[in-house]
């Protein structure tokens, strides 16, 4: 199977199966709530706004690149949106990009002092 995005999804590399999954996921929920089938170009589309940007932003603005300076920026993309999906899927409704963020900073930031800055932010904005 090709599309404009992957040239064969049958071989992608780990991270672009990854996001292939994720552009599938969110097609998916996307397609429920309309009467046509949106293509992965539009999904792209839609998830780069509502997902990749809200994301990156968040870990630019809590500075969560500079806790894993060894971590390549893919990577702590996708370590973020999993620990997003599994915060949403642990019965919260509710989990926006940034304290998707702070819980990752405050569970797994290198050094006791960072989770501690990470979770203290998160408990005082995210209070609930």
């Amino acid at each position: 199977m090709q599309t404009a995005l992957f040239k064969d999804v049958d071989h992608l590399e780990p991270r672009e199966a990854e996001l292939f999954q994720h552009l599938e996921v969110h097609k998916y929920f996307l397609n429920k709530d309309i009467p046509r089938e949106l293509t992965i170009e539009e999904a792209f589309d839609s998830w780069s706004r509502v997902v990749y940007a809200p994301v990156f932003t968040a870990i630019d603005e809590e500075a969560l690149d500079l806790e894993f300076p060894d971590v390549p920026e893919d990577e702590l993309f996708f370590r973020v949106t999993r620990h997003w999906h599994f915060m949403k899927d642990d019965g919260r409704i509710e989990v926006t990009p940034q304290e998707a963020v702070l819980d990752y900073g405050a569970r797994f930031a290198p050094t006791e002092e960072s989770r501690t800055s990470y979770g203290l932010k998160k408990l005082f904005f995210f209070s609930r």
